[in-house]
């Protein structure tokens, strides 16, 4: 990552290039775990992900922190989410943060976990709280039914006892994206609808 290498490029010339590494996809586990933070910490910005906003993560700030000589190993931890006693395997690195490469990993962080484990999870949590016990279950049958209803047509899941399962596949929840929406219709506010439907949207042009 120092060394140019000589080569011959598309273009026809011979050019001197200094490889390096170019953005990292993973799940927030394997986020945290290569960037030697606490799990409930976000990678970029140092800051629980249940508190306020602190400023960039980078090896600078990692490294003036370690040698500063008046932070404990604890502090790191309980103050800015560090490990401490780890190194990213990019700290040695000339031209590379694993910081700055952490990409989101779009089926764990978008379509399982804010669709199915944060929106379908919400929109359950909102009719438990609007409504008694007789109603919720009268609720959550009637969008379990609406869901085991959809008719066999290509590239639609079909879910024969409705969405009430624990196993979840990929596949599990790209299919109740695809049908979700009118199984809540009427059930939930229509500003609830709009949000899931805009979260869907954004997902199909990811």
């Amino acid at each position: 990552m120092l060394t140019p290498w000589v080569t011959h490029c598309c273009d026809g010339h011979f050019w001197h290039i200094i490889y390096g590494l170019g953005p990292y996809i993973a799940d927030y586990p394997e986020q945290a775990l290569l960037a030697c933070i606490i799990q409930n910490w976000c990678t970029t910005p140092y800051h629980n992900l249940d508190g306020e906003v602190g400023g960039p993560r980078s090896h600078l700030h990692t490294n003036t922190l370690l040698s500063s000589g008046t932070i404990t190993l604890q502090e790191l931890w309980d103050d800015y989410g560090i490990v401490g006693d780890l190194q990213p395997f990019t700290m040695t690195f000339p031209h590379a943060d694993i910081h700055d490469l952490l990409l989101p990993d779009v089926l764990h962080q978008i379509i399982k976990g804010t669709f199915k484990d944060h929106l379908v999870d919400w929109v359950e949590e909102y009719i438990w709280y609007s409504h008694h016990k007789g109603q919720v279950e009268r609720i959550l049958a009637d969008i379990n039914r609406r869901i085991a209803a959809v008719s066999s047509f290509p590239g639609l899941h079909h879910f024969h006892k409705g969405h009430g399962f624990k196993q979840w596949t990929r596949n599990d929840s790209k299919g109740l994206m695809k049908v979700y929406l009118p199984a809540i219709a009427g059930h939930v506010p229509p500003v609830m609808v709009r949000v899931v439907a805009t979260l869907i949207e954004f997902c199909y042009l990811i």
